[in-house]
């Protein structure tokens, strides 16, 4: 069973919206979600230490790396198609920027023992689990530029597909 184009176009749109959310929200979770605690900053939140974490949970998840994927091969190759192309390649380049903010954040946190254990008394994530999560990071930021890549990719053979109609026309 085949989709409309304008079916296709809505739900890429709402694809791409749901994964603009989770984008959205794990940002305003990092940078906003202060909690009562005065310890809470940005760089705990980043690292996923008890007060609000997670922003980390939220942002490298498989909904906002595979949605606006979907959104992009669900798109058609009209206008609005062409529309939800650059949308999704917006999103993912946010996705990339807030990403590797948040993944610098709690790598520089977690490799500062001396700081945890002055302010908090113990340490919350030492070197070992710093890096893990700095290697887990890195995995979904990868997973992220590929489909920006893949997003890319179609984008310019829809471009060269258009010029070549106009030529022959």
């Amino acid at each position: 069973m085949q989709l409309a184009p304008r079916h296709r176009t809505v739900a890429a749109a709402v694809l791409l919206a749901c994964a603009a959310a989770f984008v959205l929200v794990a940002l305003s979770q990092w940078l906003f979600g202060i909690g009562l605690d005065p310890r809470d900053d940005t760089l705990r939140r980043a690292a996923g230490i008890g007060f609000t974490d997670d922003a980390r949970g939220t942002l490298f998840s498989i909904v906002p790396v595979a949605l606006p994927a979907l959104a992009a091969l669900l798109a058609p190759d009209t206008r609005p198609g062409r529309v939800i192309g650059r949308l999704t390649r917006l999103l993912y380049v946010a996705y990339l920027v807030i990403g590797v903010l948040l993944m610098f954040s709690a790598a520089r946190y977690g490799f500062d023992d001396a700081r945890q254990l002055a302010e908090e008394g113990q340490v919350f994530i030492d070197t070992r689990t710093a890096v893990e999560r700095l290697v887990l990071d890195a995995v979904w930021l990868t997973l992220a530029g590929v489909g920006l890549f893949l997003s890319r990719r179609r984008g310019d053979r829809e471009r060269s597909s258009t010029t070549e109609e106009q030529d022959e026309a």
